[in-house]
């Protein structure tokens, strides 16, 4: 978000061709000029989300992501799927530097609402053409990266899971550069950044290390498109039961090697995702497709989305679909066959494969307030619960089944 917030103005001819919807939010979020086109020293504002999602079946309870806890919406209706609340703040020190510090209060795998520190970074712009950042920023991995809590700054009630939750990294501490430049007709940015990142997931505790990432975007009138690319180190601490119990079992058979494949102290992964978004003639068309790539501990997967809408007056209907793939099970260390079905179910419980077809309409009730409702039907793939993970052996032995999801949400800035 910050990328687009704080950049240095362009040329006159070209400032026009930064378009994306989410530019435009946050550059309102961040608080306008002054008369005499001063920028105010300091500039605080907020987002939020409040939500409520329920499924057609208890048993299967709604993950958009592996942050969230085991206990999400069943057959009742509940709040903790999608609702939100952060501030941001904004100090400018120079005409050079400012300074930069958000929250946000979302319910993750600790079961509350305490908030986190997403952004706190020191923004240094030497040239107009290039931005210096040092602290915590937004790791790239997508292309809504930056308003995945920001739900106001997107068509959809929210991004599509399939995409989205192969990644459960969303900042990063470290530094990075961004490059902006004319290309012809269109807007050209480069980023690069290395640095670190922690998360905290329902079924294991994560770091990455040394992470490398490379991201290039283009953008000009009613077009923007990226692709970024990520390499890394990843170190896990699984505390699931099942993770817990084909360890148990490999160790008791001497089984050190394969036992050691589960350690979650070595792997390297790689993440790559690329998507655009059109508009023309009140028509919207948004695809993306990404890829996560884990030599050892976590499933190889990939995800794509395709995404129609079109605007009537202050009424965005849409319709999405969208597909995950697994292409590598987490655990393909060859073991005697005792142990395969213990290693089946545990390849199960990580395997999130699924597709979606969803309906939904955003309304534009006022201003900065928004109301979203969507229905999706969700077909979890064979060996698969999809993103919705259970803790209870049992429904890893059950034949999948389509559920259906209805979410209502109301987004508002401020």
């Amino acid at each position: 978000m910050d990328s687009f917030q704080n950049a240095p103005a362009l040329p006159p001819r070209r400032r026009r061709n930064l378009r994306p919807l989410l530019a435009a939010i946050l550059l309102s979020l961040a608080g306008s000029a002054s008369a005499a086109d001063e920028p105010p020293r300091f500039a605080l504002s907020g987002f939020g989300t409040f939500g409520l999602t329920r499924s057609d079946k208890d048993n299967y309870r709604f993950h958009s992501s592996s942050t969230q806890p085991s206990t999400m919406p069943g057959q009742n209706f509940d709040p903790s799927t999608d609702s939100v609340l952060g501030v941001q703040g904004t100090a400018r020190l120079s005409d050079k530097f400012d300074l930069t510090v958000q929250a946000v209060s979302r319910q993750a795998a600790g079961y509350d609402y305490t908030p986190h520190i997403t952004w706190a970074y020191l923004h240094y712009r030497p040239t107009p053409a290039l931005s210096l950042r040092a602290g915590r920023t937004t790791t790239p991995f997508f292309m809504f990266s930056d308003s995945l809590n920001v739900n106001y700054a997107t068509p959809w009630l929210r991004p599509p899971a399939e995409v989205y939750s192969l990644n459960p990294f969303s900042d990063l501490d470290g530094v990075d550069a961004i490059y902006r430049a004319p290309l012809g007709q269109m807007d050209l940015e480069i980023q690069g950044l290395v640095g670190q990142s922690a998360v905290l997931t329902r079924s294991a505790s994560g770091r990455l290390r040394n992470a490398r990432a490379l991201r290039v975007g283009l953008a000009g009138t009613g077009f923007s498109a990226q692709a970024g690319y990520t390499r890394t180190d990843l170190h896990l601490n699984w505390t699931d039961g099942f993770h817990q119990a084909l360890r148990r079992q490999l160790i008791a058979a001497g089984e050190a090697d394969a036992a050691d494949e589960l350690s979650g102290t070595h792997a390297s992964a790689e993440f790559f995702s690329a998507g655009f978004q059109w508009e023309k003639n009140n028509w919207i068309t948004i695809a993306e497709f990404a890829k996560r790539k884990v030599d050892r501990y976590i499933s190889t997967a990939h995800g794509w989305y395709l995404t129609v809408g079109h605007r009537i007056d202050a009424f965005t209907p849409y319709v999405t679909y969208a597909n995950q793939n697994q292409d590598t099970p987490a655990f393909c260390t060859p073991v005697p066959a005792i142990h395969a079905p213990l290693v089946g179910i545990y390849n199960n419980s990580r395997n999130t494969a699924q597709h979606s077809l969803a309906f939904g309409t955003r309304w534009d009730v006022a201003r900065r307030i928004a109301l979203k409702g969507q229905i999706e039907r969700i077909t979890p793939a064979p060996q698969s619960r999809g993103l919705f993970p259970s803790d209870t052996l049992a429904d890893y032995l059950r034949p999948t089944t389509p559920v259906h999801v209805l979410s209502l949400s109301v987004d508002f800035v401020f």
